[in-house]
């Protein structure tokens, strides 16, 4: 079982969360966004152990002793190496952004038992059908490859001893979540034709980042948008969707 690191880092963001550390201090539905992943991952079955990492002070005030909490205030990758120094001995790591407030702890085994086969690097993607049904209106990017249209998820389950092998990779992938051309541009210009006409594939992709890093990712395909649906600054209004799904103004859909 890997242990878990929430990403609670990352600047202010007064648009979305004036006189707060960061968004994962935003409260929607009765808790901060830091508290509902936290809660996801410490229930879920399969995740070890749960470390969080971000503002120290602000992180242990907010969610007590019970938490291991790990100085941070780098970028993504930066505070995933900071959370690693605690972890020096697991095999693989799950990574996952504190801005997810649909996160459940059985959306995170779903993905898990989805995670087989050699790959120093599992992503997920989520079908944009599954994102209408929970949550209908929300805005997201999607990429349409051959397989069908999705958006990208903020988890990842990694190889913690390739952390500087594919760190670089990782970054500019998850750039390219809400930047489609970064992606063709990350796979080479020779995949740009394919790509813009929706006739690239998801295993095509997957060779491709074999190539760049030398390592082996695999896109996971998961239909709970919870994976996918985090707080961005860029589209508030999602705010409004995911505050009904958790107050209950509309029913969920599985």
């Amino acid at each position: 079982m890997p242990p878990a690191v929430v990403l609670a880092g990352g600047p202010p963001e007064p648009r979305l969360a004036p006189g707060l550390p960061n968004k994962a201090f935003l409260r929607l539905g009765g808790m901060t966004l830091v508290e509902r992943v936290v809660t996801a991952a410490r229930g879920c079955s399969a995740v070890e152990r749960v470390v969080v990492v971000g503002p120290a002070p602000a992180l242990r005030a907010l969610l007590g002793t019970g938490v291991d909490v790990v100085a941070g205030d780098g970028g993504m990758m930066d505070n995933v190496a900071a959370a690693l120094r605690a972890l020096p001995h697991a095999p693989t790591v799950l990574a996952i952004a504190a801005d997810l407030p649909l996160l459940t702890a059985e959306a995170l085994a779903g993905f898990l038992a989805r995670c087989e086969g050699d790959s120093s690097l599992f992503y997920p993607i989520v079908p944009q059908d599954a994102v209408a049904r929970r949550c209908p209106g929300a805005r997201k990017t999607y990429v349409r490859v051959a397989d069908g249209v999705f958006t990208g998820g903020s988890v990842l389950l990694f190889d913690p001893s390739a952390l500087e092998r594919i760190r670089g990779f990782v970054e500019r992938v998850m750039a390219a979540r809400k930047k489609p051309w970064l992606l063709a541009q990350l796979f080479g210009w020779g995949t740009v034709l394919r790509f813009a006409s929706g006739a690239l594939s998801i295993a095509e992709m997957e060779a491709r980042a074999h190539q760049v890093t030398g390592l082996r990712a695999r896109a996971v395909i998961v239909d709970d948008p919870a994976l996918a649906l985090d707080v961005d600054a860029e589209r508030p209004e999602n705010l409004a969707v995911m505050r009904a799904v958790l107050e209950g103004d509309r029913p969920a859909e599985p």
